[in-house]
């Protein structure tokens, strides 16, 4: 059982609720119940076993949803959605999971045409048979289309930070199996793209036999797909498909290459090998019989006339290019990364005290920490003052180790005003403004949108700009060429956001801002202090737009991050 499992489960009963019609006030608190959960990084039955009381005195939760939560860790069901599920179809869950269709129109569908799961929906669509159901335009058919198809592209795919660590759990178990010398994660977990569509390992083993076998038989599989002497497909329990295969030592480096890829940026490669009278596959660079380079990933590059290219670049967007002329950027790494300038505590919907983020930013080697909680949540300004003056007083009590940001998130309004009093963006050290609602506007309305927000002179940076979130919402259009630009001759900063289901903008976007030369600032997201560990992925999407350290904010130390919003504040 998960957090993110249960979480579902509350969704779908809320969408149920709703198609039935029943109170929207219900639905509205099964949702809250769900968002928690999907933020929540303790695990629920951790909770459960202190008591129905520790359930139910969660934020938003109360007695009613404990109990719920308390009936699926005993039975693996809440009986109210299984009581549900007995009037409507279950794949009318998935119909109402594709973004732009709620519960009304799950009805009208399946009333009016009998859409009951994600295939009749498709048929429909493609038909035109929703075209004479009100309000559905030629336009809006389209669109639903193309989020049906991105529905079944994300059940194809998982997001890399859920696919990472169960990734890594996986290769310790690999790796101490016995036979086993080394084992790598390859594909597209190592080149740090925002989701997978399964997991590659690299294996060092003179028993390959014995290697294959000992990893089939390991208790995370659930199906062996294919098994042969130096390769198994097997499917996890948790769904991932991964892909082992197993080399000699002496052709480690080869191998890694091979698995690595991507599949665009290995084709260059062997097609440089041919131009150079060369070969090069997944045991070496081969002149005739003759191994040139194998064992590590330096030398294989190097017999091809290339230095060794980080796997975040290999995409074949430029990479070969820049690395036979010299010009391949330093990547930023996590080690030059200073803190995290997007958070949130308890004082809005962050899970953890101000006291509990700033330990785990202290654990993190972090001299600074942005609690950018959400601006319309504090219900006054006493609270917001409140606020302020815990963060004084824990900055004053820890020597400022890590100093405590008094930053806020705020809500960028469909018209592109704040949604947040003067006085409090005037009070703010950081301010962060994002798209929260209203999502799906024209590009032009969008990007106008945008840059409005982006000059108000309290702003310092554009929050997770596209939107997007895994399986549920798409990246918002826009012209972002123009909007970076924007940002760049504002001396404003672009978020790039690491938190698992934002990974936010995508990597053509994040090559974008960075080519644009505005300031990039690096977040988490974080609604609680485990969170914080995502900066991992916030820095490898930034590797993908090939970021280097010199224009991203939190590379730098206190100082030169205070005189650079003193600056910015100075000159709006």
């Amino acid at each position: 059982m998960s957090n993110e499992a249960i979480a579902q489960q509350f969704l779908e009963l809320a969408d149920l609720t709703e198609f039935v019609g029943d109170s929207p006030f219900k639905a509205r608190a099964y949702r809250q119940a769900a968002q928690l959960l999907e933020s929540l990084q303790t695990p629920i039955e951790s909770l459960a076993e202190r008591g129905r009381e520790a359930l139910a005195a969660l934020p938003g939760v109360g007695d009613a949803i404990a109990d719920k939560i308390l009936a699926y860790l005993q039975t693996g069901a809440i009986p109210k959605r299984e009581q549900l599920l007995q009037t409507v179809p279950a794949g009318v869950l998935e119909v109402m999971a594709v973004p732009g269709i709620g519960a009304k129109t799950a009805r009208l569908l399946y009333e009016q045409l009998g859409v009951h799961d994600l295939a009749s929906l498709r048929d429909a669509l493609m038909s035109g048979a929703v075209d004479r159901l009100p309000h559905f335009s030629p336009r809006k058919r389209e669109r639903l289309l193309r989020l049906v198809e991105l529905k079944h592209k994300s059940q194809r795919r998982t997001p890399l930070g859920l696919a990472l660590p169960r990734g890594r759990e996986l290769l310790q178990a690999i790796q101490s199996l016995d036979g086993v010398q080394q084992a790598m994660l390859c594909g597209s977990a190592r080149r740090m793209q925002e989701d997978v569509g399964d997991l590659d390992y690299l294996v060092a083993s003179d028993t390959p036999q014995a290697a294959t076998q000992a990893f089939v038989n390991l208790p995370a599989v659930a199906e062996v797909y294919a098994q042969g002497a130096t390769r198994a497909q097997v499917f996890l329990k948790s769904g991932l498909q991964v892909d082992l295969k197993v080399a000699p030592s002496e052709r480690w480096g080869a191998g890694m290459l091979y698995l690595t890829g991507s599949r665009a940026h290995s084709i260059r490669l062997r097609q440089r090998a041919l131009e150079r009278g060369l070969k090069l596959n997944e045991y070496g660079v081969w002149r005739g019989a003759e191994c040139l380079a194998a064992d590590t990933e330096e030398a294989v590059y190097a017999a091809l006339g290339l230095p060794w290219i980080p796997p975040p670049l290999r995409e074949d967007t430029g990479e070969l290019e820049a690395a036979e002329q010299g010009r391949l950027p330093r990547l930023v790494e996590r080690q030059d990364i200073r803190g995290d300038l997007q958070s949130h505590s308890h004082w809005s919907d962050g899970l953890d005290t101000l006291e509990t983020m700033a330990q785990a930013a202290d654990a993190l080697g972090y001299e600074y920490l942005a609690i950018t909680d959400h601006a319309h949540q504090f219900a006054d300004r006493e609270a917001f003052e409140q606020r302020r003056r815990a963060i004084e007083q824990l900055n004053q009590r820890r020597g400022g180790r890590p100093y405590l940001l008094n930053a806020i998130e705020v809500n960028i309004l469909p018209d592109g005003s704040l949604h947040a009093p003067d006085w409090m963006l005037r009070a703010a050290q950081f301010v962060l403004a994002g798209v929260h609602e209203a999502h799906g506007q024209p590009a032009p309305q969008m990007t106008a949108r945008l840059i409005r927000a982006l000059e108000h002179p309290a702003v310092d940076a554009l929050a997770h700009p596209t939107g997007r979130r895994y399986g549920k919402r798409p990246p918002n259009d826009a012209d972002w060429a123009r909007i970076f630009e924007c940002a760049r001759a504002l001396g404003k900063a672009i978020e790039i956001n690491g938190y698992p289901t934002r990974m936010d903008p995508p990597t053509p976007l994040a090559r974008v801002l960075v080519e644009s030369g505005a300031w990039v600032c690096l977040g988490t997201d974080a609604h609680a202090a485990r969170d914080l560990g995502a900066m991992e992925l916030a820095v490898g999407l930034a590797q993908r737009g090939w970021a280097t350290p010199e224009r991203i904010l939190n590379t730098r130390p206190l100082d030169a991050l205070m005189h650079w919003l003193a600056q910015r504040r100075e000159n709006p």
